[in-house]
């Protein structure tokens, strides 16, 4: 159930995460293939397609197969070098993914590497984002964003049921981010009810303008923002999945009818009735 709750927790996260593609290409390396203990300020995917080598994340050494996909996240330490003559070739990429200020993996506590279960869908999307990268489309860039996008998720779905934190983001270890986790469950246990900044911050013991700072550096929006965004999701599947009245829906996350309304035809485009009519 905790685990259960954490994800629900990420996927809501997941609808602010922003991405930005620096460089893509495929390369087959040589034996000069060499740097060691660097932080970088971005992000890497390695999609092994031929021979080894050596990757060192956060002090763990790994010595990629054929059909793995690594991310070597940004703020971590790592070196990287080739092994003998048969060096890796590997699609690659650089990029940025982040939920507010906070890098989506750190977040999200993924493991350093997957196993592809579908090669060959994989490399069609690192040949799609390579083709979007080099494109002067006036589109390209959106579609570089979509492409990698599809990328960082299917590494989340298949990284996610098994995941072993590469880098701990464990609550001890970073309390700016065990204040927010905190926060997150409370609004989900107390979601009908009206919540409050100054309930959120009492709870954490931050002065409500910089509970909000800090919330919005790693969520991406404020408090209520994300409350409100939270509460109409819900609302939204009690509609779809239920007979229930409308009216009792508004209660049952904290609303009055009338203001639930309007927050709803404002984040929706549809009134809550419209709305059910729509999805039935």
């Amino acid at each position: 159930m905790k685990r259960s709750k954490s994800l629900s927790r990420l996927r809501h996260l997941l609808a602010n995460v922003q991405v930005h593609l620096s460089l893509a290409n495929y390369t087959k390396v040589n034996m000069k293939w060499r740097q060691m203990n660097f932080i970088p300020d971005f992000n890497r995917f390695y999609y092994i397609r031929e021979g080894s080598g050596c990757l060192v994340i956060d002090g763990v050494t790994y010595y990629p197969k054929p059909g793995q996909l690594f991310v070597m996240p940004s703020g971590v330490k790592q070196s990287y070098y080739a092994l003998d003559e048969n060096a890796f070739g590997k699609y690659w990429c650089h990029f940025t993914a982040k939920i507010g200020d906070t890098d989506l993996f750190r977040i999200a506590g993924t493991p350093a590497f997957i196993d592809v279960t579908d090669e060959e869908k994989l490399s069609g999307l690192f040949t799609r984002l390579i083709g979007h990268y080099e494109s002067r489309d006036f589109s390209a860039v959106l579609m570089q964003k979509a492409t990698l996008l599809e990328i960082v998720s299917l590494f989340l779905e298949s990284a996610m049921p098994d995941r072993q934190p590469f880098r701990a983001a464990d609550e001890d270890e970073d309390r700016a981010m065990h204040n927010v986790n905190l926060l997150l469950k409370y609004i989900e246990a107390h979601l009908h009810e009206n919540i409050t900044v100054q309930q959120l911050a009492d709870l954490v013991h931050f002065h409500p303008n910089y509970l909000i700072r800090q919330f919005r550096e790693r969520i991406g929006m404020s408090p209520i923002q994300y409350v409100h965004r939270l509460k109409i999701e819900t609302a939204q599947s009690l509609l779809t999945a239920t007979g229930q009245p409308v009216s009792d829906i508004a209660r049952s996350i904290g609303m009055e009818l009338y203001y639930f309304s309007r927050l709803f035809k404002k984040h929706t485009g549809f009134a809550p009735t419209e709305y059910r009519q729509l999805m039935s």
